[in-house]
Parts: structure tokens; sequence; C-alpha cells
């Protein structure tokens, strides 16, 4: 009966550790697969020399030289991508990709399911703690855990000190949908192209 109960244990620990990485996985590949939220460049040249002088002391809005676009004082040029973002939350080198406004709510899952699943190994690895390998998978969940939940703290940190309020900005970053599905990779209802309101 003993043996029955820890395989059981064991199966179940196996399924949510599966559940975690799944979610984990798929909010990965929802960041890198969907675009940021560029600004599209013009189709001709414009010289923006004349303008430039008198922008800075009327306006919020700025010319990106590199784009020869107008800006919102909210996007950033990207040196890596070449392009002018749409509220950058910078170029993120280690997934291959930028995160603005139409993929930052895939970031924050994958941030948050990242510290559930490292959560979750780490703490079944302690308990079922046997052998060398055990003690190997607990160290990397411990670390994996530390970084994950550090950047998570800056996107809560950016969330709860944006100048429009904590809940206008998390309908930006969510969309307007139930609020039951913020969390899920599965469900978007942010608009697939950047607009006037997002800038």
């Amino acid at each position: 009966v003993n043996n029955e109960g820890k395989e059981l244990e064991l199966s179940l620990h196996a399924s949510f550790v599966n559940v975690f990485l799944l979610l984990t996985a798929t909010s990965f590949l929802r960041l890198i697969t969907i675009r940021p939220g560029f600004l599209p460049k013009p189709t001709i040249s414009v010289d923006f020399s004349d303008l430039t002088k008198d922008l800075s002391t009327k306006s919020s809005w700025v010319v990106c030289k590199s784009c020869s676009i107008f800006t919102s004082p909210t996007a950033r040029h990207c040196t890596t991508c070449n392009g002018c973002l749409v509220r950058s939350r910078g170029h993120w080198s280690a997934m291959c990709t930028c995160v603005g406004v139409l993929n930052h709510k895939f970031l924050i899952q994958l941030l948050f399911w990242g510290v559930v699943f490292s959560t979750y190994t780490l703490c079944v690895g302690l308990k079922l703690t046997t052998n060398c390998a055990s003690v190997i998978c607990c160290g990397l969940s411990l670390s994996s855990l530390l970084i994950l939940a550090y950047f998570l703290y800056k996107e809560v940190m950016f969330v709860t000190r944006a100048e429009e309020g904590v809940h206008v900005t998390l309908l930006r970053i969510f969309g307007r949908g139930n609020k039951l599905f913020w969390l899920f990779p599965c469900s978007s209802s942010v608009s697939s192209k950047p607009n006037i309101a997002d800038m």
C-alpha cells in the first residue's frame, strides 16, 4: 500500500511539473513569435532637420533619425532589431526579441510560470532528495527561481509605478479580456498592431 501511494504521489508531481513546463514553454513561444509592436517605417525618406529643433521645446513627440518617423516618448529605437518600438521594455538578448506593447503580456506570463515551475520543482526536489542528481536539480531550480523572480519583480515594479495607474497599465498589457485568462498564454485580446492609444 505504501509503495502504491508513493507511485501515485510521484505521478501527481510529474503531472504538475509537466503542466507548469507546458505553460512556461508556451509563454516563451508566444513571446518570441509575436511581433512586439514596431512602428511602420515610411516608404519615402523625409528630412526632419528643421523640425527637430522646434519639437524639443514644444512637444513630447520626438523624431527618430534612424527610422525617419515621429515617435512618442514611450517608443525607443532598437539598434539590434532596427526599428522603433511602442512602449518598449527593451531588447531581451536571451529571448532574441524586443519586448513592446504587443508581446509584453507574454514576457510577464513567461516570468510568472517560470517562477511557479522553479518553485514547484525545488519543493518537490527538496522533499524527494535521495541522491546527487536530486541535489543538482534543487540547485538549478533555486538559481533559476532567483533569476526569474528578480525579473518578475522588475516587471511588477514597472506596472505599479506607471504614471497612468496600475489598472490602465494592466489593461494595456493584458487587454480587456477576462481577467482569469490574463496569466494563460492561450488567450490574447491585445491588438495585433500598435495604435495611437498604445503610445
